[in-house]
Parts: C-alpha cells; sequence; structure tokens
C-alpha cells in the first residue's frame, strides 16, 4: 500500500511541471558560469552541492497565476547551493530564488538574488 501512494505522489509531482532538481542545477550552473567568466573569474564548472528547496506558481504583473503547468509556466523557486570560489578557500553556500519557465525550446531561468549564508 505504501509503495502505491509514493507511487501515486511522484506522479503527481511531476507531472505538476515545476522543474526537477536536475533541470535547476543545470540552469542555473550555466548561468553562473557565464557570470563569473564576464567578471574574470573563469575557475568555476560546477556546485559542489546543490537543493531545490521549492517553487511556487510565478505571479506575473497583475497579479494572475502562471496558467499552471506546461509551456509558457513560470515558477519562482528557492535553492541552495554550495561551491569552492577560489582553490584554498572555505566552500561558499548561497541560499537563492530564481524564476523558471517553459517555452518551445526549453526551460528557461531568470535569476531573482541570491544571499551568502
Amino acid at each position: 500500500m505504501r509503495f502505491a501512494v509514493l507511487l501515486a505522489a511522484l506522479l503527481l509531482a511531476s507531472c505538476s511541471g515545476e522543474p526537477s532538481e536536475g533541470d535547476m542545477r543545470r540552469l542555473v550552473e550555466a548561468h553562473t558560469r557565464r557570470m563569473l567568466e564576464r567578471q574574470g573569474t573563469a575557475g568555476f564548472r560546477a556546485f559542489d552541492i546543490f537543493r531545490k528547496q521549492g517553487c511556487v506558481d510565478a505571479k506575473p504583473k497583475g497579479g494572475q497565476g502562471s496558467g499552471g503547468p506546461g509551456r509558457g509556466a513560470q515558477y519562482d523557486c528557492y535553492y541552495a547551493a554550495t561551491f569552492v570560489p577560489q582553490p584554498g578557500q572555505p566552500p561558499l553556500t548561497v541560499n537563492g530564488k530564481g524564476r523558471f519557465g517553459h517555452t518551445d525550446t526549453g526551460m528557461t531561468f531568470e535569476d531573482l538574488g541570491a544571499q551568502p549564508r
């Protein structure tokens, strides 16, 4: 019985349209890599640890919901990412927020801010 409940929960979660932790990690890493390269810090390759902390429907201007799962849907998602900024330095963990959206060409990411902790 537990297996059936777990399977049902997983199926519902996969239909929600929210980005997976893997999708989020891939998009945030690519964004971080480009940002650091523009600043002249080209050593970043990937996060050591990345955790999805949760998502909510993004509220577009006018206060309406994002339109549900599927193309055009957007989600504001929270995450924690840990990496070593420079060799020999202690690891840095940031709590971030990003807007993830579905388009015809894939998933998009807009950085909404990150705070070191």
